[in-house]
């Protein structure tokens, strides 16, 4: 594949222009609150409504209400079949609410924890990239910050990685620069 290096390296540095708005909008976390937000619910949800039962309410066998004196009998390929009394289809009924309730509070708490990261590593007060020593060229200023960014891109089943240390001003100067590493 032939490959233009002036092409390449404003391909390099584009990549790290739209990584820099992407994080001063504050899109990527608002979109990642809400997603992570919702999955919490569900795993709410989960827990304290398909993971709840009445305890006094009778259990069911093939669909139909059990009395205290009816069994239960399970057919199952896959073990765990028998003949069940009122008391132990209760405790089935109870373990596999237990499950669901595992799932749904897990599910929800480790939803929360990424909320955390994401509303942290999402800022977008968050500078990007590592302030540069020097000055500006252009505006004279010491606003330049640089990062290691790569462009990839994907013909087929193949992807070329281009990266380069990125040198960036403020947006209203403008000024960028790229460098190997």
């Amino acid at each position: 594949m032939a490959v233009d290096g002036s092409n390449m390296a404003h391909a390099v540095i584009d990549t790290a222009v739209k990584e820099r708005t992407r994080l001063h909008n504050g899109r990527s976390r608002t979109t990642a609150l809400v997603v992570l937000g919702f999955l919490a619910a569900f795993g709410l949800f989960l827990a304290l409504v398909v993971g709840k039962s009445d305890p006094t309410s009778a259990p069911t066998c093939d669909g139909k209400t059990m009395t205290r004196d009816s069994e239960c009998r399970i057919w199952s390929n896959h073990g765990g079949g028998g003949t069940y009394s009122y008391d132990e289809m209760i405790d089935r009924r109870e373990s596999s609410n237990g499950i669901w309730r595992v799932v749904g509070f897990g599910g929800a708490g480790l939803a929360v924890v990424l909320m955390v990261v994401a509303a942290t590593k999402l800022n977008p007060n968050r500078p990007w990239g590592k302030p540069v020593a020097a000055a500006c060229p252009r505006c004279h200023q010491p606003t330049l910050r640089e990062k290691l960014t790569v462009h990839s891109i994907s013909r087929g089943r193949t992807t070329y990685r281009y990266s380069g240390i990125v040198t960036l001003c403020t947006p209203v100067c403008g000024f960028t620069a790229v460098r190997q590493r």
